[in-house]
């Protein structure tokens, strides 16, 4: 949680360290968290409990997931690899293992789905933000 200017911001940090430690339980398992980079995890974590997440995620991603539990392939998979690698298409179609014009007909399916722009900022922002607070929203 870094280290405290003084004692009184102890309990702070502590308290940070405890609800990200928690906000952890949802992520991918891996060896070991920095809460450092918590931050955002944390912030939707505690948002969890306000019932407004859930309404976020619906509203962002709805279309999507109602479309992954009904048709294939699975969209999802293709936007959260997308947005992982800051929207590089190349990348993405080497991860995914898709020639790119496969990858090109994904992408504008997501695009048409949601109602978006897959190119601008704000809506990419938001799709990873609704991407992350799927896991605390349920």
């Amino acid at each position: 949680a870094g280290v405290p200017a003084a004692w009184a911001a102890a309990g702070a940090g502590l308290r940070h360290a405890a609800e990200a430690a928690t906000a952890a339980q949802r992520l991918p398992d891996r060896p070991w968290h920095d809460v450092r980079r918590l931050d955002v995890d944390v912030l939707l974590w505690r948002l969890r409990a306000q019932g407004d997440l859930a309404a976020f995620v619906e509203r962002v991603i709805g279309p999507l997931l109602a479309h992954d539990a009904s048709a294939r392939p699975a969209l999802l998979p293709t936007l959260e690899s997308y947005l992982a690698r800051g929207g590089r298409k190349a990348e993405t179609a080497r991860e995914l293992h898709l020639n790119r014009q496969t990858l090109y007909d994904r992408l504008g399916r997501i695009a048409r789905l949601l109602g978006t722009d897959l190119e601008d900022p704000e809506a990419v922002l938001s799709l990873g933000l609704a991407l992350r607070a799927r896991r605390y929203a349920g």
